[in-house]
Formats: structure tokens, sequence, C-alpha cells
């Protein structure tokens, strides 16, 4: 099957300057973060619709022998994490993000260019597939809440949602605060910013239709943008910051 690529961005060209990092403060941004109302992870949970139409989570392929799959998974959280940009990571288009989401399961990428740098990326990868009884699709709808914001860290968390539709084609969302100073970056324009829908919530409406017995690869990465203003802003303030994520998935009926 031949794969389309569908891209938030519309300028793929990078310019590189002569600084080799992004960072906007003096000092590194250490922060400790943390992921779904269960203290210290990213909680994924599943709501089903009735006995013939249901869904369930696993890490692992589905194809694999010997899958469990579940209705919930739970992905530790880190601390110590650094600023970053996705001028890093996102390169020929989703290359470097197929790498890192290639398995299933956690993937935290470290800034090794940096002496002492923590966590500067956050990649949880699982798998949705269609459990139900009869021989009919599913459509399923994401949302995902945050909550427990200290030190101004929901002015620069970044979150992106990365997968495929029932035809191949990359679906990639990236969501941030509304923030009506920030500037795009200068080597790419962002095609439709999403902003979080609320205090509380990332979003509500993303859309998946998976097939009788098939499943679908669902990614979510987390940074904290070092490009913002925000960054410069808060400075210190935000050290030590905390914020918690929780991703709920609902059949639809």
């Amino acid at each position: 099957m031949h794969r389309k690529h569908v891209s938030v961005f519309k300028d793929k060209k990078i310019i590189y300057t002569a600084f080799l990092f992004l960072f906007l403060t003096s000092a590194m941004i250490v922060i400790a973060m943390l992921f779904g109302k269960e203290a210290g992870s990213f909680v994924i949970r599943v709501q089903q619709g009735d006995l013939k139409h249901t869904i369930a989570i696993t890490e692992t392929n589905p194809e694999e022998e010997g899958v469990e799959l579940t209705s919930k998974l739970t992905a530790p959280g880190f601390s110590n994490f650094t600023d970053y940009s996705p001028k890093w990571f996102l390169r020929n288009d989703y290359e470097t993000i197929n790498e890192y989401t290639a398995k299933g399961g956690l993937y935290a990428h470290t800034n090794h260019e940096q002496a002492g740098a923590g966590i500067s990326l956050y990649c949880y990868t699982f798998y949705v597939k269609n459990t139900s009884t009869s021989n009919a699709a599913v459509g399923v709808n994401v949302e995902m809440s945050y909550s427990n914001v200290t030190n101004y860290l929901d002015e620069i968390v970044r979150v992106m949602t990365y997968t495929y539709d029932e035809d191949g084609n990359e679906l990639v969302n990236i969501y941030q605060k509304s923030d009506e100073n920030y500037q795009p970056y200068e080597w790419y324009t962002m095609s439709d910013p999403k902003f979080f829908e609320s205090k509380t919530q990332v979003f509500n409406s993303e859309q998946l239709y998976i097939n009788s017995g098939e499943y679908i690869k669902y990614s979510v990465i987390f940074w904290l943008e070092g490009d913002d203003p925000d960054s410069e802003k808060y400075g210190e303030a935000l050290y030590g910051g905390t914020i918690k994520f929780d991703l709920t998935l609902k059949v639809q009926m």
C-alpha cells in the first residue's frame, strides 16, 4: 500500500544558525515533569461502547504472538527535563519521529550534545485494536487532559500526536497553550496551529477509525519549547515545575 504524507508544515526547509543550541536562557531549564493522575505516570484509558463495539490497547504490536490486550496503560513519568526544539527531531518529514516511535512503549531522548542535559523528548507509543465481536468498524474519540500545573510549565510544554488514518496517511497534530505573542519558527510555518481547549484539556476531538480486526499505532510526544519567549520570560521560575497528563479513548456508538 502506498503511503501518502500529510504534514502540518508547509515550509520544510530547515535554516541552521551559527548557534549550536537553542536555549534562550543563560541557564539550562531543568524541570520535574510528571504524567497522569497516578503520581509520576502518564495514563491511557479506554471507555468502551457495548459488547459489539470494543477496543483494547497494548504496548506490543498486536501481530506478535502472546500479546496481552488491556483497557489501561501506565507509562512512567520523568524528572530533569530540559528545553528543546522540534528543529532537532522534525527533519525529512517525520523520519526521526518514525525512528523514535518504531516500537511500542516509552522512548525518552536525551540531548547528549549538552553536557549534563536531562530528558529532552518523551515519546510513548501504543496500539489500539478493534476487538469488537461483530464485523463492524469502530470510531474512537481521543481526549487528553492535564492537571497539577506548577511554575508556569503549561506555558512552554508542547504535545504532539502522531498516527495514521485507515488509508495509511500520516496524521500529526501539535498542541500548545494559547499565546498571542508566540511567533512560529522561521524555518517552518504551521498550517493549522492548535491551542489547548481549556485550562484542563489539551484536546477533545481527535478521531480514529479502525476496521474490524485491525489496529492503529498511536504515539504521543512531549517536550518543553525552548524557542517560546515564555522560556526566557519565566526563566528560573520554571525550575521544579510539574504537569500531569491523561489520555482517554472513547468508543463511538
